[in-house]
C-alpha cells in the first residue's frame, strides 16, 4: 500500500482508517495467530506505505493459512475500493 486516501482531514479520514485497519489488522493477525510476519520494517515517514509478502519456505499448511488471510485482506480492501473508488485504487503486483 502506498499513499493516503485523502477522503477527509487527517485524523478524520474514515477511508484511510478502514484501509489501515484492514491491512494492519490482518498483518498482525497473521503474525500473532500463525507466527508469520508478512510485512517488512515499518517507517513512520513512509507516506502510508505497507508492503506485505508471502515468505518463502513455509510449511504447506502454514502457507495455505497465510494465503487465506492475505486473500481475506485483499477481499476486504477491494470492498472499500469498490465503495470509495475515487479514493482507493487497487493494482496487482506479481513480483
Amino acid at each position: 500500500m502506498d499513499g493516503h486516501a485523502e477522503f477527509g482531514e487527517y485524523g478524520q479520514d474514515i477511508v484511510c482508517a478502514a484501509v489501515s485497519g484492514i491491512a494492519i489488522g490482518l498483518a498482525n493477525a497473521t503474525e500473532t495467530l500463525l507466527g508469520v510476519r508478512i510485512y517488512g520494517e515499518v517507517d513512520a515517514d513512509s507516506g502510508g506505505h505497507l508492503d506485505c509478502q508471502l515468505p518463502k519456505g513455509l510449511a504447506p499448511d502454514v502457507e495455505e493459512r497465510v494465503r487465506l488471510l492475505m486473500e481475506a485482506m485483499a477481499t476486504s480492501l477491494q470492498s472499500v475500493a469498490d465503495e470509495y473508488s475515487s479514493y482507493v485504487k487497487i493494482t496487482e503486483n506479481t513480483r
